[in-house]
């Protein structure tokens, strides 16, 4: 019987932290976005820069004008989607140091190139209470990893 209680009295309180399902499940779909930019690019051949909006806790993905050096417009089908996050998650900070450096604030982005390379790149989401980082630390892999709490990379790995 105290076993039994030792175990509920440790694993329903995680059940009942919504917030913590909610920033896993949140760094995993930016994490998945990141593939799914990467992809698109290589298979597009275009230039594609997922843009975080940090005062409206919010991204999006754009795709550069053909035609144009760096104009970049909204896409349409499931690219084109407004991802919003939850009351309970927010975007700490974004630091892509090759474009903007660290952002707390404004629109800081990241773009994905037809040859796979992807900016270097640091996301932190929390909830208050605990963090997760998604980062980039090679742009010619492209690969995005994620790692409990707040890790200061510098988005140099």
């Amino acid at each position: 019987m105290l076993i039994i209680a030792i175990v509920v009295t440790l694993v329903v309180p995680r059940f009942r932290d919504q917030s913590h399902a909610e920033l896993i499940a949140q760094t995993r779909k930016l994490a998945t976005t990141f593939r799914f930019l990467q992809q698109e690019a290589i298979l597009n051949g275009r230039v594609y820069q997922l843009n975080f909006d940090l005062d409206q806790q919010r991204y999006f993905a754009t795709a550069a004008e053909e035609g144009e050096e760096m104009g970049f417009q909204r896409l349409s089908g499931i690219l084109a989607r407004d991802n919003a996050l939850p009351n309970n998650v927010q975007i700490a900070d974004v630091d892509v140091p090759l474009v903007s450096g660290k952002l707390y604030e404004g629109i800081a982005f990241a773009h994905f190139y037809p040859d796979g390379y992807v900016d270097p790149t640091v996301v932190h989401l929390d909830n208050g209470q605990e963090a997760y980082t998604l980062y980039v630390p090679d742009g010619l892999t492209g690969r995005a990893y994620v790692a409990s709490g707040y890790l200061d990379l510098g988005a140099h790995g």
